[in-house]
C-alpha cells in the first residue's frame, strides 16, 4: 500500500494558448443499448465514466487532457440512463455489476482489454466491480472520489443525508417531474451557495433524461455493493483522487482503499470539488500514475 497523501501545493500554471484535445464522438451498442463515446489519445485504452446523473460534459477537463492524451487513448462515454445514452426504464437495470459490465464490453470492443479503468463517483464504483469480478479486463484503476463503500454500517451520519437526499430527489422528480423539481430545488437550503449556482444546477436537472432518471437513482441506491474485503483481491495499480467535506463521496471511502487494495496511492484534496477545479492537478497526478504503471 503506497499509502495516504495530500497535495502539497497547487500547481499554478502559466496560462499560455492551447487547443482543446481533439475526440471522436459516436454511438456504440453495448448490451442492446446505444451508448455515446468520446475517444482520443494514442496509447493504451483507458476507459474512465462519470457520476450519478452526469455525462461526458462532466469530465470535460478542458486542454489539460492533453496531457493525460499524450500518454493513453481515453475513451469517455455517457452510462447507460445518461446524456444522450440510451437506458432501461427499470430501477434493476442500474447496478454497480451493470454498470461495470458496460465499462468492461466497451474496452473489450475497443480492443484493448486489458485496459485502465476508472471514473468519478459512479464510474469509480463501476470500475471497482469490473476490478473484482472481471481482474483479466483491468490493468490499472484510476479512482476519482469513489461513492459510499461498504455496508450501511459503515457509513457517517453525512453520508446518510447525502443518499437521503438523493432518495428525496427521485421522490421529488417521480411526483412533479424535472422542470417543477429544478425550480423547487432552487429555494431549498444547501442546494448552491449563490442564486447564480441555483441557476446552473437547476439547469442540469432540467438536463437529465427524464424517462431514465428516476430508476438511475433508484436502482443504484438500492444496488449490493461488495463487501470491503472484496478489494483485498484486486492486483491492479490504483490511483485514489478524493476530498474532505462531501458526505456522497466520502474521504473515509479513500482510506478504506487504502486500507484493503494492495497497490493503492491515495490523494486527499482538502475541499469538494477541488480536482474538477484544478484541471491540471487532477492530469498531473494521473499522468504521474500512468508513467509508473507503464
Amino acid at each position: 500500500m503506497a499509502g495516504v497523501s495530500r497535495p502539497t501545493a497547487r500547481i499554478r500554471p502559466v496560462a499560455v494558448p492551447s487547443l482543446r484535445p481533439v475526440f471522436e464522438e459516436g454511438f456504440a451498442s453495448v448490451a442492446g443499448l446505444r451508448l455515446r463515446y468520446r475517444i482520443g489519445g494514442q496509447g493504451p485504452l483507458a476507459v474512465f465514466g462519470h457520476g450519478l446523473l452526469g455525462s461526458i460534459e462532466q469530465l470535460d477537463a478542458g486542454p489539460a487532457w492533453g496531457r493525460i492524451l499524450e500518454r493513453v487513448r481515453v475513451l469517455l462515454f455517457d452510462a447507460r440512463g445518461h446524456g444522450r445514452s440510451e437506458g432501461p426504464e427499470d430501477p434493476a437495470a442500474y447496478t454497480w455489476e451493470a454498470l461495470g459490465s458496460d465499462m468492461v464490453r466497451l474496452a473489450s470492443d475497443f480492443g484493448g482489454v486489458p485496459a485502465i479503468i476508472g471514473g468519478a463517483s459512479m464510474g469509480a464504483g463501476a470500475a471497482l466491480w469490473a476490478a473484482v469480478e472481471r481482474p483479466e479486463a483491468v490493468r490499472a484503476l484510476v479512482l476519482a472520489v469513489p461513492p459510499p463503500l461498504g455496508p450501511p454500517s459503515l457509513r457517517g451520519e453525512d453520508e446518510h443525508r447525502a443518499i437521503q437526499a438523493l432518495e428525496l430527489l427521485a421522490a421529488a422528480i417521480a411526483a412533479y417531474g424535472l422542470e417543477q423539481t429544478a425550480e423547487l430545488a432552487k429555494n431549498m437550503p444547501g442546494f448552491a451557495a449563490t442564486p447564480e449556482e441555483a441557476e446552473e444546477r437547476a439547469a442540469w436537472l432540467r438536463a437529465q433524461n427524464p424517462r431514465t432518471i428516476v430508476h438511475a437513482i433508484r436502482g443504484l441506491l438500492q444496488a449490493p455493493i461488495h463487501d470491503p474485503e472484496a478489494y483485498r483481491t484486486i492486483r491492479a495499480p490504483t490511483l485514489v483522487l478524493a476530498h474532505e467535506g462531501d458526505g456522497l463521496h466520502p474521504v473515509r471511502a479513500a482510506r478504506l482503499l487504502a486500507e484493503t487494495v494492495p497497490d493503492c496511492t491515495v490523494r486527499i484534496a482538502p475541499e469538494p470539488g477541488y480536482w474538477q477545479r484544478h484541471p491540471d492537478e487532477f492530469a498531473a497526478e494521473v499522468r504521474a500514475f500512468l508513467d509508473r504503471v507503464g
